[in-house]
């Protein structure tokens, strides 16, 4: 996977990542999760150069999130070994992750508390 970390690797109940001492190269994550900076460089690499080096290890879902655009996406792996949009979000709540049943993920949340904090950051 030429040394690819998302920022978050989520292991589905019922599968071993193996070795924790080791490096996931054995076993892809069900889910890799990027947050996306907004670095114009590293949007390319989230976007671009991760989701296809993600999908070549077999990663199955590549969740995006862009705090810019504050948007939730999640990308599923097809037979065909390429990505396919599966859900995109910003305003409203996921009530079907795929993938996830029974979680519900309230997109717009995240945002609010993030300025409802930044308020107290004010003089």
């Amino acid at each position: 996977m030429r040394g690819r970390k998302p920022d978050l690797s989520v292991y589905l109940p019922g599968r071993r990542p193996g070795d924790p001492k080791k490096s996931i190269t054995c076993v892809p994550p069900d889910i890799a999760v990027e947050i996306v900076s907004p670095v114009a460089r590293d949007q390319r690499r989230a976007r671009i150069e991760k989701v296809a080096d993600y999908a070549a290890f077999g990663v199955r879902w590549y969740w995006l999130v862009d705090p810019a655009l504050r948007s939730f996406e999640i990308l599923e792996l097809g037979a065909d070994g390429r990505y396919a949009h599966a859900v995109a979000a910003t305003e409203q709540r996921l009530d079907l992750v795929p993938g996830c049943d029974g979680l519900a993920i309230d997109v717009p949340a995240p945002w609010a508390e993030i300025e409802r904090l930044g308020q107290h950051d004010e003089p």
